[in-house]
């Protein structure tokens, strides 16, 4: 029987409501989100009972009102299903826990999550990759895609989701499919995964959000949600091939 996935980068707390009700309706196996406060992990794993793992990225320097400590922004993985080990990767080249000031002061990580179904290893990864301008590539994009290929190196087989700020069809996109030899699972008539209803620059055709996986994995029923945060979600089923 397969796994329900769903990844989603949410946008900090703004759409936090719609997030939560998404997750609730269609109650995946495995939740990968990015941008993420720490303290809004418990709300979101409530809606299933799910198991949570949360990794710092940034410390973002506005509180709520009243607050004004840094709060807690990362990458989250909730599971309905019990997890055999969960490793996080920092592959960025600064090992410091930036206040967010820049887009690209989030330091950059990879979390792997390993889980038995049906007598079955099963790798989840997921990132938030390094950000450009309007999805160009450029050399701080390079030099992290080099490290975290590197990191990707321990994993014989992964599924790997997530928000890689790299449109399909560039340069970059392709080197997760030519050098990391992955598959893309995003459908090809999908032209963007920006939400124009809540992205703060509207419309933009970038399809920079993704299922991407080693052969092993068969990835179906792909669906990619709108409504819900700046970027689209991607819910898709997920069974592991052979042994």
């Amino acid at each position: 029987m397969p796994l329900k996935l769903l990844t989603l980068n949410i946008e900090h707390d703004r759409h936090l409501d719609r997030v939560a009700q998404t997750i609730g309706t269609h109650l995946p196996d495995v939740v990968c989100l990015q941008e993420v406060f720490e303290k809004d992990c418990a709300k979101l794993a409530a809606v299933g009972s799910y198991q949570v793992k949360y990794a710092i990225s940034t410390l973002m320097p506005e509180g709520e009102a009243g607050n004004t400590s840094p709060r807690s922004w990362g990458v989250a993985v909730l599971t309905r299903v019990p997890v055999l080990n969960q490793t996080v990767i920092y592959y960025a080249d600064d090992p410091r826990i930036r206040i967010f000031n820049e887009p690209n002061d989030p330091r950059r990580m990879l979390v792997m999550t390993e889980l038995q179904h049906d007598g079955r290893l099963y790798r989840f990864g997921t990132t938030h990759f390094t950000w450009s301008m309007a999805g160009a590539t450029t050399d701080e994009q390079l030099a992290d895609f080099a490290r975290l290929k590197q990191a990707l190196r321990s994993y014989s087989d992964y599924l790997l989701c997530g928000d890689f700020n790299a449109p399909r069809g560039g340069e970059l996109f392709s080197k997760f499919t030519d050098e990391l030899g992955l598959v893309d699972h995003l459908p090809a008539d999908v032209t963007t995964t920006i939400d124009p209803k809540f992205h703060y620059a509207g419309a933009l055709e970038l399809a920079v959000d993704t299922i991407f996986s080693t052969p092993e994995y068969a990835v179906t029923e792909v669906q990619v949600l709108e409504g819900i945060s700046d970027h689209k979600g991607i819910l898709a089923q997920v069974a592991r091939r052979g042994p």
